[in-house]
């Protein structure tokens, strides 16, 4: 019976983090065990795992019919993996004491000569071997036993990219479940919270309406305050909800999307602002990306500048420049009061404004943006001069 290696609570953790046990027959893996095969010049190959009482085949090549592994106790892996540094080459194992019994070497599959590269874990765990076996004696040249352990390293590969793309698949299952918990509270925020909000603001303006002048004058502006409150609390409750459904139509969104149509798109949406004058100075006419991404981008951008704009002679101009195969920055730039800045780090926070106090405000705009240029692979940036105006800038890949 072979030895256990000193380290075996963690080997057996390191390998169940591959989660590969039992797994189905992969191509990948039968491709490596042919391939050793025919470099070696064996009938068998196998890539094995040493379990805590087996060995399992994760890819077997010439094995009899239906064997998916063996006892661990017979397993000649089972010593492979006691030096984890060394290729095991046993050229004749009816003469080897360790094995001259071994049932699977005096019965079906006849196993006499036998070569295993351990499978070593980035951890630096023996997880199993990649083996080739004959039915009678013979040695390996130096050149086929280099590739054997060139072939095992690849084996050690697919299992790392196999566990990285399961914990992928894991993330993205995680993800989905939590925009389906985000938006089954949306529709709590929706329903539950702003139905009695609107009571609050009926009820103030019927008390405004009936009682208004019977009320002192501290009286009054309480009312005036509730009724603020119910205004400020449902827009939140409005930027809570199009900040948690921003990017959930994104996916296929890409398109050609034209820039000054993009631009006059969002004009139309704000109302086309006549106190302030929108300019596109970009040499760039169209690009691929997500329609619904840039609108929104510039729409919000846009409509910060004209919301907070001191100047009578509003100015946004916007730009874009062309890395191919890299980026299309996009600028846009006002001649508004500008952000201070202690402020600069914090706009794109959810209710965070950096208003002057203009208009209201509940800083859920430039989240958003945030949020949309990321989801698409970009990124945005802020640079400002109070008194002097604020410069936008967003990247967004060039994916075609």
């Amino acid at each position: 019976m072979p030895p256990t290696p000193e380290n075996e609570a963690q080997r057996l953790a390191n390998l169940r983090k591959y989660a590969i046990l039992d797994s189905l027959p992969e191509d990948e893996f039968d491709d490596l065990t042919a391939i050793a095969a025919q470099i070696c010049g064996t009938p068998v190959s196998l890539i094995t795992l040493v379990d805590e009482d087996r060995q399992w085949f994760k890819s077997a090549l010439g094995a009899p019919e239906g064997m998916t592994g063996s006892p661990r106790d017979i397993a000649l892996c089972a010593y492979n993996i006691l030096e984890p540094e060394t290729t095991m080459v046993v050229p004749d194992a009816r003469l080897d004491p360790r094995f001259a019994n071994n049932e699977l070497v005096i019965k079906d599959p006849n196993v006499v000569f036998y070569a295993g590269v351990p499978l070593i874990s980035r951890e630096g765990y023996a997880l199993g071997s990649l083996c080739v076996i004959d039915h009678e004696p013979r040695q390996l040249a130096d050149s086929q036993l280099r590739a054997l352990e060139q072939l095992a390293r690849q084996v050690i590969k697919l299992f790392e990219l196999r566990h990285a793309l399961a914990e992928a698949e894991q993330n993205s299952r995680d993800r989905e479940q939590a925009y389906r918990i985000l938006r089954d509270f949306s529709h709590v925020i929706a329903h539950d919270l702003k139905a009695p909000l609107r009571n609050i603001r009926q009820a103030g303006e019927l008390l405004e309406e009936d009682y208004l002048k019977l009320l002192p004058e501290d009286g009054a502006e309480l009312l005036r305050m509730i009724q603020e409150r119910a205004v400020d609390a449902s827009m939140m409750i409005d930027g809570v909800l199009r900040y948690s459904q921003v990017t959930r139509s994104l996916q296929d969104a890409h398109e050609e999307v034209v820039v000054q149509h993009c631009i006059d798109q969002a004009l139309r949406q704000l109302g086309k602002p006549a106190e302030c004058k929108v300019e596109y100075v970009g040499e760039v006419k169209q690009l691929y990306t997500s329609s619904i991404a840039l609108l929104q981008t510039v729409q919000n951008l846009i409509g910060n500048a004209v919301k907070f704009n001191d100047k009578e002679d509003c100015r946004i101009v916007i730009d874009c420049v062309h890395e191919p195969g890299q980026w299309y920055t996009f600028t846009v730039e006002d001649n508004g009061p500008g952000i201070p800045p202690q402020n600069l780090n914090l706009i794109f926070r959810l209710f965070h404004s950096a208003g002057a106090g203009k208009t209201q405000s509940h800083g859920v705009g430039l989240s958003i943006v945030k949020r949309l240029i990321e989801a698409i692979g970009g990124s945005i940036t802020v640079a400002s001069t109070v008194g002097e105006g604020t410069k936008f800038t967003f990247k967004i890949p060039d994916r075609k």
